[in-house]
């Protein structure tokens, strides 16, 4: 009994120790980062962040970038319509193809549909921030690529009449509704493999990847299905200001939800 008791005594101990031990550590919170919210006036530490999370999540790194776009428009090959680093950074992101940088492959998609104006500035400023200097603020446009079907229209632009069918679900609105909010129920079947006035999208996921999807989001006529016309997607989502109003975030739920229509497996 005295030898049981020695060994309770001595195990309370060593635990007593420790959680002393334990509690004397000063203990550091760490909350989870929070979500910018971009806005006109935000600073501009916010659009280089902003940018940076939105540049990394879909290209490569491209350190020195800043200082390199100012001297892009002067290379003899260039026949583009930028007149400055900032506009050279929008113009390859709406037109990639336009100048493909010698020793490189034309692979990079047209990536300006997805972002809204602020979310364009904030991917410039980080560009920019790459060993250049930050030009634009939260007031900055380009309204030469971010008219009809290239992005959100410039701040001086006509807002396009609104429609319920076709305005813009709210922040983290699901696959399904968007394809409901969008009007894509009204040209693709997505239960059923049969054609309406586009072909069923009911298996694209089992047929095609998420590259391809987003790319038929972003430029529909890229690949046209055969037996079917071209320009017609286009210009529906063109109508119904598809490019001008879809978040990044819709669009990634966009390309997940399709992603994941195998033809009912």
């Amino acid at each position: 009994m005295k030898t049981f008791l020695k060994v309770f005594a001595f195990n309370v101990a060593i635990i007593g120790f420790f959680l002393y031990v334990g509690n004397s550590i000063p203990q550091l919170r760490q909350d989870p980062p929070q979500d910018l919210v971009l806005a006109a006036d935000a600073p501009a530490e916010d659009f280089v962040r902003a940018g940076q999370d939105i540049f990394y999540g879909n290209c490569p790194d491209l350190a020195g970038v800043g200082a390199r776009a100012e001297t892009r428009i002067k290379e003899e090959g260039y026949k583009g319509r930028a007149t400055n680093g900032a506009e050279y950074i929008v113009e390859s992101l709406h037109e990639p193809t336009i100048y493909v940088v010698e020793g490189y492959q034309p692979s990079m998609p047209p990536l300006g549909r997805q972002l809204s104006d602020l979310e364009i500035v904030a991917v410039v400023s980080f560009l920019q921030s790459q060993g250049g200097e930050v030009t634009v603020n939260g007031q900055t446009r380009f309204p030469k690529w971010r008219g009809e079907g290239g992005g959100a229209a410039p701040a001086a632009a006509a807002p396009a009449p609104a429609a319920a069918a076709s305005a813009p679900g709210p922040a983290g609105a699901s696959g399904q509704e968007l394809v409901q909010q969008w009007g894509c129920v009204t040209c693709h079947k997505f239960d059923a493999p049969d054609k309406l006035i586009g072909p069923s999208l009911w298996d694209i996921g089992a047929r095609k990847d998420a590259n391809y999807i987003r790319e038929s989001l972003l430029d529909p006529d890229a690949v046209v299905v055969e037996g079917f016309p071209a320009g017609l997607m286009k210009g529906t989502l063109d109508g119904s200001s598809f490019y001008q109003k879809l978040s990044l975030q819709d669009l990634n739920t966009l390309v997940n939800y399709l992603s994941s229509l195998k033809g009912g497996k």
